[in-house]
């Protein structure tokens, strides 16, 4: 299967490279996305995602003429206008009196009353893009790019949001107090498998190209009954919509090398982009060699005036070797081999002026081999293979029934089969201190081979509404179902409900309410700590509200409140002191737990303005996340009680120079106590390491300061862009792990020394972009 889809991937190139044509027109697209295609063509201009909204489309093809005058004759029917500012074409609200376009075709639109379609009632909605209406970040492909984040990825760059917990190290986030795994990740209307670099080690980067995205939407919480199968936010991706017939990227970086090309043509667009990981090339091979790859490719046309029909292809190939010891007598190595395949078919249908639809038809496979050992005869000797084969074939519709401006309903089906292969054989024996850990057995010898297979299902139902001028609510329930969990009755019923109202014209109140729940997929057995049986599916009931207020100076502030209730959860792993171990199921900190429930509360508050050149942003969470085990509340390893971020970007036609700092409060960590538990036959000490609280105390404060400087130069033909950037500018120390060790004095007497390991340090990074 895998070669079927790299050749749809060079099938795809084919056509990149075989099209060419004519810009596209301008009417019916949004301003915003006008004003970015000059600026990606090297013109200078700024606005503000408060002011040029989403809900703001090109009314009439505008007369030819430069940039300016074009964006200019866009402007008007919205009373607005450029203006120059320190070498930027600023957009400004229009001087009182101005005249606007007179065409008797030109409508203008009432602002204070958008379509149906494009209200958004749910709360907790960030939109990550171009075309932006309530946003708390303006971060299109261009800002993704230039935002100080480890290797322009752009779903990392979903941890600058509020709520949001991360270690820097991984791509992944917790949002509002959830694991990795209970975000969905959406590009192109299609659910992506795994779509991660190094998965076996902290998932350190996506599969996905910032450059191949146009933007990114994500929800941390309350979204709407269409996405299911998730318990606490969802990132979705649409790829670059190029307005130009050809455009060309050659990127080369400390992180990768890249190509993009795509292009639009009357009724056809296309884009392929590529990346090779460069880290294999710059890391010393003593500890390891990280080398992968990504392919993407997209191909749009119409197949008449009213369907259109997209293919899609993504494949990431990983081959990594990693070293945590490099000693001989104590060396612990991995090698990982990982192919991921995804083809996917997006048919969109206009049926009526009413009725629309989308239909979806996926494969998957996925192949993952692991195979470790560790040699350290002081602390441990083991040894793992871990191998699993996957295939998925899904197929999902979506309709839309708008009968009016008043009211909307949108319903769906979805049915995926998949099967799964694993075969694993783990072996440990443990010394020193390892050995005595209380109730650590001896040694592991753990070989398992499981093949499930079955089918998943899903139904929804939502009715959007709107009340009046200012009110529109939304109720949905979602029905999903799994057949290869083995599990005698575990279907799932989700009722939703959201509720926007605008007390006033810049000031926006959201309500959700809503049940979530998260099945165990087919391929997420938890087969390495010898569990070969499926859970029943978990369940959250989200509540949020949210406040949303634009000032008089275009200054957006927010500010929400949620609470969210975990019930039957399943049991997860977790290793008490180090989470960055190669082989975290084997060591003899690994720890099973079995919360009855879980509860996530707080209050997040955000700002954010643009300014002609000038941006910022600013965040601030107070948020507690425990479980009850035992009848105890404890921690969640990633909870933080407090945590800030903030930045701000600053460019003109030539420049660009953006900052980004983050805080918060220590991840929680547990202390390890020896224990003398009697003699032995010789009248010796017999010691237990005995772990404390779990969770009780907290690591010092995390802190970071990222920042990037860009360069952008005219050549004869396109542009070059160099950068650098630097990640935790001051190569703060921040604490990941304790590396525990025991020791004997002199006279036999024996105590436990610690040290610590730290996340990222000082990382810097240079590099080019050329485009043309």
């Amino acid at each position: 299967m895998s070669r079927v889809l790299l050749l749809s991937l060079l099938l795809v190139s084919s056509a990149v490279l075989a099209d060419d044509g004519q810009a596209m027109p301008y009417v019916g697209r949004t301003v915003a996305n006008v004003i970015d295609g000059f600026r990606d063509q090297g013109q200078p201009f700024a606005y503000s995602t408060n002011l040029v909204n989403d809900e703001l489309r090109v009314l009439a093809e505008p007369a030819p003429g430069t940039a300016v005058e074009i964006v200019r004759q866009i402007l008007q029917p919205y009373g607005l206008d450029v203006q120059a500012d320190t070498g930027v074409y600023l957009v400004v609200k229009a001087e009182p009196g101005a005249t606007p376009v007179t065409d008797s075709t030109v409508v203008k639109p009432n602002l204070s009353q958008p379509d149906i379609e494009t209200v958004i009632v749910a709360a907790s909605r960030y939109e990550i893009s171009r075309d932006i209406s309530t946003s708390q970040f303006s971060l299109d492909r261009r800002t993704i790019q230039n935002m100080p984040d480890v290797g322009e990825d752009p779903i990392r760059v979903a941890q600058r949001l509020p709520g949001t917990a991360a270690s820097g190290a991984s791509a992944v986030a917790h949002f509002r107090g959830g694991e990795q795994n209970e975000i969905g990740i959406m590009l192109n209307g299609q659910w992506l498998f795994d779509p991660f670099h190094i998965r076996d080690y902290q998932s350190l980067f996506s599969a996905i190209d910032a450059r191949a995205i146009e933007g990114v939407e994500v929800y941390t919480g309350g979204f709407p009954v269409r996405y299911g199968d998730r318990m606490s936010g969802l990132v979705l991706m649409d790829s670059l919509d190029s307005e130009k017939s050809r455009h060309t990227e050659i990127g080369l970086s400390v992180f990768n090398t890249s190509l993009l090309a795509a292009g639009a043509h009357e009724d056809r667009n296309w884009l392929f982009s590529a990346r090779r990981g460069n880290l294999d090339l710059v890391i010393d091979p003593k500890f390891g060699q990280p080398s992968y790859f990504d392919i993407f490719g997209e191909y749009t046309f119409e197949i008449t005036p009213n369907t259109r029909l997209s293919v899609n292809a993504l494949y990431a190939d990983d081959q990594v070797k990693l070293i945590l010891e490099t000693d001989p007598a104590e060396r612990e190595q991995v090698v990982s081999d990982t192919g991921n395949a995804q083809f996917w078919l997006r048919l969109d249908n206009s049926w009526s002026p009413m009725l629309s639809s989308s239909t979806v038809l996926s494969m998957v496979d996925y192949n993952n081999r692991r195979e470790g050992y560790a040699n350290d005869p002081e602390k441990l000797i083991a040894a793992v293979t871990d191998v699993r084969d996957v295939s998925q074939f899904a197929l999902r519709q979506d309709w839309v029934w708008s009968p009016s401006e008043r009211h909307r309903t949108q319903w769906g089906i979805q049915v995926a089969y998949g099967e799964a292969d694993y075969s694993y054989a783990g072996s440990a024996e443990y010394f020193g201190l390892q050995e005595i850990f209380v109730n650590q057995a001896e040694e592991i010898n753990r070989t398992i081979e499981a093949s499930p297979q079955g089918g998943s299902y899903a139904l929804y139902v939502s009715d959007r509404w709107r009340l009046s001028r200012r009110a529109v609510l939304e109720w949905g329930l979602r029905w999903d179902d799994q057949t290869y969990t083995d599990l005698s009755s575990d279907a799932q019923l989700s009722p939703r409900l959201n509720v926007m109202f605008r007390p006033w014209d810049k000031t926006e109140l959201r309500f959700s309410a809503g049940r979530y729940h998260q099945s165990q997929p087919v391929h997420l057995l938890q087969i390495e700590d010898g569990v070969t049986n499926f859970w029943p599916a978990q369940r959250a009931d989200h509540l949020i509200v949210g406040l949303r207020h634009l000032t008089g100076s275009d200054t957006s502030i927010r500010i929400e409140a949620f609470r969210k209730e975990i019930r039957d959860l399943r049991p997860r792993f977790e290793n008490l002191y180090d989470p960055l171990s190669l082989m975290p199921e084997l060591a003899a900190d690994r720890v099973r737990l079995e919360p009855s429930r879980a509860e996530a509360r707080g209050v997040e508050l955000s700002a954010d303005r643009s300014l002609g050149a000038w941006s910022w942003w600013a965040t601030y969470t107070w948020s507690k996340v425990t479980d009850r085990i035992d009848g105890r509340d404890v921690p969640r390893s990633w909870d933080q009680r407090h945590a800030a971020q903030g930045g701000f970007a600053w460019n003109n036609e030539g420049w660009s120079f953006s900052a980004a700092a983050s805080i918060h409060s220590g991840w929680p960590k547990t202390d390890l106590a020896l224990v003398e538990q009697g003699l032995d036959a010789g009248g010796e000490p017999i010691y237990v390491a005995v772990p404390g609280p779990r969770n009780e105390i907290r690591h010092p404060a995390f802190a970071s300061v990222d920042v990037r400087l860009s360069r952008k130069f005219k050549v004869r033909r396109g542009s070059l862009l160099a950068f650098v950037e630097i990640s935790n500018l001051f190569n703060r120390r921040n604490v990941c792990c304790i590396d525990w060790d025991l020791q004997e004095d002199a006279l036999g007497n024996k105590s436990l020394e610690y040290s610590y390991d730290y996340w990222l340090p000082l990382l810097p990074a240079i590099g080019v972009l050329w485009e043309f």
